[in-house]
């Protein structure tokens, strides 16, 4: 299918942010716009269309050139069999994406955490020093339309995500790789799996094309070995091409400098908090200087980048307690997270507020979910966000997390919510004892942190 042949598109599960960036590009095309989801997003959050709320075959008109839908929207979805029915083309996401990006020279930003990040800034680096990618990213950008940057050139960069291996339907580059761990355990088997799927992605670059890896990450350094392509190098220890060294943090910024290829680029400050984000620094700054970017750039886009929406986004107060929202529903991210806070907000009494996301995740990552939660000084736990159309019949609670903890330290301050009502109740009953309350994980987890702020 070629995109330039589509004159109307009906998407499927229009409140998902990657069906949004789509539907905000085909806008941008002057495509006419149709879609559904189980809820709507607010008024206004999505460009002019004909949009309903609910699934049903009416809502798939006979001259819908393609139906773009979300992974999560089963084959037996009214308006996909209607569409079927009609001999409408249909595409999921990923692939839609694939499509939008195949005459592109496409930079993707790949991994198991920090992609988000690390594409918006990589996207206002370009845009910033004059390359002006197009851009579609997994969250909201506050520069942008929301989760999408219209470009004025032929580069795009889109964050490339790794479930099911839809990384595999791109065909980019340049490829960046953030850190690989095992995520996604109702589709990966176990690490190995993961190596394997991503040594596979790598593998679709020629000798000329380009990757940029985290020199600190073993498993990356594993799937690298021989392989014949152009290497960037990050990382903050040794041997690397890109490196951050003497990193400060304090309680408004952290300094750190960078040194490219033997050669420093001077000291540069960001808002933005913990050693996570020095590396989601680094690897949209080793692409970008790879492209021949500016040093002044770097430094100016730094300055005033203040990250995405959803990835430690400060909402507010509650009485005198600041709420943050962040998205990690990984043990790794949010032991990341809390440690962040802890740093930004030294000597701070601190609240976790979390929720984790998928029960598969959940059971497969149990023990890592308890050595994280058993560093937290003080944690609610919310029941598990059960992800529609990825739940099986898995028998695991959050009270599974808490009992194990419990058996290492009786004396742990955690306590379960049954849901969001109940975690809002306890937190506002709670506030007055904490400076900082952070809102944790997928899902719906945001919504809790919103409340928390009217």
């Amino acid at each position: 299918m070629d995109i330039n042949n589509i004159t109307k598109a009906h998407f499927i599960g229009v409140g998902g942010i990657g069906v949004s960036a789509i539907i905000r590009l085909f806008d941008d095309r002057g495509i006419v716009i149709s879609g559904s989801d189980g809820t709507l997003p607010e008024s206004g959050m999505l460009p002019e269309g004909r949009y309903h709320e609910g699934h049903d075959a009416n809502n798939v008109s006979g001259d819908t050139s393609v139906i773009i839908y979300s992974p999560a929207v089963p084959h037996d979805n009214p308006e996909r069999m209607r569409g079927a029915e009609l001999g409408i083309t249909q595409l999921s996401y990923p692939e839609a994406l694939a499509l939008v990006t195949k005459h592109n020279h496409t930079i993707a930003v790949s991994g198991t955490h920090g992609k988000s990040t690390t594409t918006a800034l990589l996207g206002r680096l370009f845009q910033e020093g004059g390359l002006d990618a197009s851009v579609i990213v997994g969250a909201d950008v506050p520069e942008w339309n929301h989760n999408y940057h219209k470009g004025i050139g032929d580069l795009f960069i889109v964050e490339a995500c790794e479930y099911r291996r839809n990384m595999m339907n791109l065909s980019p580059q340049a490829i960046l790789l953030t850190n690989l761990e095992l995520d996604h355990p109702d589709y990966y088997h176990d690490l190995a799996d993961v190596k394997s799927a991503f040594r596979d992605y790598i593998e679709k670059l020629s000798g000329e094309d380009l990757l940029i890896i985290n020199n600190d990450d073993a498993n990356i350094r594993d799937i690298t070995k021989d392989f014949d392509a152009i290497i960037v190098r990050y990382g903050v220890g040794g041997g690397a091409d890109l490196v951050a060294r003497n990193i400060e943090q304090g309680s408004t910024e952290q300094t750190f400098e960078l040194v490219w290829k033997g050669t420093s680029l001077g000291i540069f400050s960001t808002p933005l908090p913990g050693l996570f984000n020095i590396y989601n620094i680094l690897a949209a700054c080793a692409t970008y200087l790879a492209y021949s970017g500016r040093s002044d750039i770097i430094q100016r886009v730094l300055t005033k980048f203040t990250g995405v929406g959803r990835r430690f986004e400060v909402l507010g107060t509650l009485q005198n307690a600041i709420i943050i929202s962040d998205y990690a529903h990984h043990p790794t991210a949010l032991a990341a997270v809390v440690e962040a806070a802890r740093t930004r907000y030294k000597g701070k009494n601190i609240l976790t507020v979390f929720r984790p996301h998928h029960r598969e995740r959940t059971i497969k990552l149990m023990d890592d979910f308890v050595t994280t939660i058993l560093g937290i000084p003080h944690c609610i736990l919310v029941e598990i966000y059960d992800v529609p159309g990825r739940e099986e019949e898995t028998l695991v609670s959050s009270k599974d997390i808490i009992e194990r903890v419990f058996t290492h330290d009786p004396r742990k301050d955690v306590i379960y919510a049954k849901d969001l009502a109940e975690a809002e109740q306890i937190t506002r009953n709670q506030s007055s004892l904490f400076d900082v309350i952070l809102v944790v994980g997928a899902g719906d987890a945001d919504h809790l942190a919103r409340r928390l702020i009217k």
